[in-house]
This record gives structure tokens, C-alpha cells and sequence, in this order.
């Protein structure tokens, strides 16, 4: 499988996003998180996108009922208790967030990202 993933995140989380090469959107709250989700599933092309969770929560129940039944992509919701890991803490978290979304493995590192069963 071979697809983009996308993080919508709070100024303070999005440069771990960006780290773990991640097309990476900082936002200021949940209006600004809401349109830029809706944009990006109108457009397609992400197979996986991240938001995180405070941010998520507050975008409109319709709108997140609809996101959490179609395929793709898969919008999946993490917590910002990453925001004090060390960086291979916060990559392992996400690492096994996706895993658990999708069924794969992804290993960040110096190279692209790379995606196994």
C-alpha cells in the first residue's frame, strides 16, 4: 500500500509531524482544523490523515461521523500526550497509532517512510 499521510496539528505538535515526514498542516484551533480536513478528503490522495484529538472533537459530529465510516482516507485521532516524549518516543507512538489504524507497520527514519505488512 502506498499512499500519503497527512497531519493536522497544533502549532506545538506539528514539527514532530513534519520530522517524521509527514505533509504536516499547523492550525489554530478546530474551525481552521475542520476546513483544512474537509479539503483534503475533497481532494483525495491521503491514505492516512492524523489530527489531533482536542482538535478532532470539536469539528462537527455529521462531519466526523462521516469521515470515521468511509475509506479512504482514514482519519485517526491522537492524544497530545506526546508533546513531552523524547523524539523516538513520539515516532513510536505515532508508528503504532498508524499500525493499529491500518494494519501496517511504518518505520520512520532518515529515508522516506517506509510501509510493511
Amino acid at each position: 500500500m502506498r499512499g500519503r499521510i497527512t497531519a493536522i496539528a497544533t502549532p506545538d505538535l506539528a514539527p514532530g509531524f513534519q520530522l517524521a515526514g509527514a505533509e504536516t498542516f499547523s492550525v489554530q484551533g478546530a474551525v481552521e482544523a475542520e476546513k483544512v480536513l474537509r479539503r483534503l478528503v475533497k481532494e483525495g490522495g491521503a491514505s492516512l490523515i492524523i489530527v489531533c484529538q482536542d482538535l478532532l472533537e470539536d469539528i462537527d459530529p455529521r462531519f466526523r461521523h462521516q469521515i470515521e465510516t468511509t475509506y479512504p482516507p482514514i482519519v485517526v485521532g491522537i492524544s497530545g500526550r506526546i508533546r513531552a516524549a523524547t523524539r523516538e518516543e513520539r515516532l513510536r507512538y505515532i508508528s503504532e497509532l498508524v499500525s493499529r489504524a491500518i494494519g501496517f507497520h511504518v518505520t520512520f527514519g532518515p529515508e522516506p517512510l517506509k510501509v510493511s505488512e
